[in-house]
């Protein structure tokens, strides 16, 4: 994409996040992610170049950025994803975002240019809004101790979308008033895909670990199996799985 759309396309993106009476504020408090999904030639070539890529822009970036993740999937997808707190440091990002882009670039020629080489078809851009009434986190939550995630996408009836997230925030005050603990992230799509789209992120230590807690979960839940089948019906009839996908952490 030549750079003067790529830049129009951006002043437009930071508009729409900043103009209106009901415009996001300085002071909002939102975790907000970029992400790109594409596949490359050879993951390990990602693996080598994304720890120098994700030092130089959380160093340059230091103000706005949150933190960055890039991952390799069981899918062959890449994702690597950058995270914000407030909508105001995510449109600081997408505004500067070209030009640091190209300073990289110039900085590390070699890494720009065989990442760009490596990369295997288009590359999906999203951004995404953490839904925080229906996500659960284990008190002192660190992405950073959890290298394995299952992501689970979600599309959802348009005209339901209030009835998933209550469903959702139902079945997790019901696991916790059960003792069921894990951790379950959410974020909604505000430009890429559909608004309509939902990510789950279930984070934990391995793949290993992951179904051998989620076994564990399964059976709590079925000893209050009249409690949890309403909202299991609930799931079935307004949502479908769009894509499920196992993700490794680069370090």
């Amino acid at each position: 994409m030549k750079k003067k759309p790529l830049y129009l396309c951006t002043l437009l993106l930071c508009t729409f996040l900043f103009a209106g009476k009901h415009a996001l504020a300085q002071n909002d408090t939102t975790t907000w992610m970029t992400l790109l999904e594409y596949r490359v030639h050879d993951e390990s070539v990602f693996e080598k170049n994304y720890p120098t890529v994700k030092a130089w822009w959380l160093k340059t970036d230091a103000d706005i950025e949150l933190g960055r993740i890039g991952q390799t999937s069981e899918s062959g997808r890449v994702y690597s994803s950058a995270l914000f707190k407030g909508a105001d440091h995510l449109g600081a990002f997408i505004a500067r975002r070209v030009k640091n882009q190209d300073q990289f670039n110039a900085a590390n020629p070699a890494i720009a240019k065989e990442s760009r080489e490596n990369i295997n078809g288009p590359v999906s851009r999203s951004i995404w809004m953490r839904v925080d009434s229906i996500t659960f986190q284990e008190p002192g939550y660190n992405r950073d101790s959890y290298p394995f995630r299952k992501v689970v996408l979600i599309s959802v009836l348009a005209d339901r979308v209030k009835d998933f997230e209550a469903g959702m925030r139902k079945q997790g005050l019901l696991d916790a008033s059960h003792g069921i603990k894990y951790n379950s992230i959410v974020f909604r799509c505000t430009d890429g895909y559909p608004a309509n789209t939902y990510m789950v992120v279930l984070p934990d230590k391995s793949l290993l670990d992951y179904y051998k807690n989620r076994e564990a979960r399964k059976t709590k839940r079925d000893q209050f199996k009249n409690e949890y089948d309403p909202l299991r019906r609930l799931a079935s009839d307004i949502t479908t799985v769009m894509r499920i996908d196992h993700l490794t952490s680069v370090k």
